[in-house]
């Protein structure tokens, strides 16, 4: 089973973002039609780059954490190609794949946090996507989940940049760990308040049903705070933004539907 798993990654990495992705795409939707998620994070992709194209200059620098397969780094690149970017992928295959793609980018092969250690990291084998250093994270999202523990480095993302290296844009999705990565990178959000994009899962990873929050299951209230009263940020749905809507209360952020944000000042 793994290794036809495997295979089946390898083929959909390889796909993914290069000249066959328009051709394939719209089969396979045939063959397997997406889910509502998975629409809906087309959507915000779309939002994602939307924002991108206003807010990034030829030269501005960049961080994607949770790389991945890199396709947000791929159009980084092509707003930014004057600037200083860092990948930060933990999966050593996923990695190495960033390397070759993106020569020009500073991949790091580590997972973002609050502190400098080596832990335990869990990959997913049937959706190697949603691996966290958070297994209930992986757990919620994917109930069968065929989990590998690797060891990994953890850094912070303050320890990484140099104190006068000015970012101007953050993509986060670390599938439940985020606040980690915000306690870890809260120097350079204060100074610097880049544009953030982020994810954000309801505490208890709890599923919406019918638009309705099941009771008791928020967004985490601390991301809000560290966001927007330690650091000075506004938070927004994407689209919201795209379309010149207020940002949102700490009320409205913790009982919100989506699970994909902006932060900027």
């Amino acid at each position: 089973m793994k290794i036809f798993l495997e295979i089946k990654n390898f083929f959909k990495e390889t796909i993914k973002g290069s000249f066959l992705d328009p051709v394939v795409r719209p089969f396979l939707d045939i063959v397997k039609p997406p889910k509502r998620s998975d629409i809906l994070n087309r959507q915000d992709n779309a939002f994602t780059i939307e924002i991108m194209s206003c807010v990034l200059a030829k030269n501005s620098n960049c961080i994607d954490v949770g790389c991945n397969t890199g396709d947000l780094l791929s159009q980084i690149l092509q707003f930014s190609p004057l600037g200083f970017h860092y990948a930060f992928e933990p999966i050593p295959r996923l990695a190495s794949r960033l390397r070759k793609k993106f020569p020009t980018v500073e991949v790091r092969e580590t997972a973002l946090s609050d502190s400098e250690a080596e832990t335990i990291f869990w990959y997913v084998v049937n959706a190697p996507a949603v691996s966290s250093l958070d297994k209930e994270c992986c757990e919620s999202h994917i109930p069968d989940a065929l989990m590998e523990p690797i060891t990994v480095k953890t850094q912070r993302l303050d320890d990484v940049l140099a104190p006068d290296f000015k970012i101007h844009f953050i993509k986060v999705d670390v599938e439940g760990v985020e606040l980690q990565v915000f306690r870890g990178a809260i120097r350079t959000l204060k100074t610097y308040k880049p544009y953030l994009v982020f994810e954000s899962g309801l505490i208890n990873s709890q599923e919406w049903v019918d638009g309705t929050l099941k009771d008791g299951k928020w967004h985490d209230s601390r991301i809000y705070d560290l966001l927007v009263n330690e650091c000075g940020l506004k938070i927004f749905k994407l689209k919201n933004w795209v379309d010149g809507l207020a940002p949102l209360s700490r009320d409205e952020f913790l009982k919100s539907s989506a699970w994909n944000f902006l932060a900027m000042p």
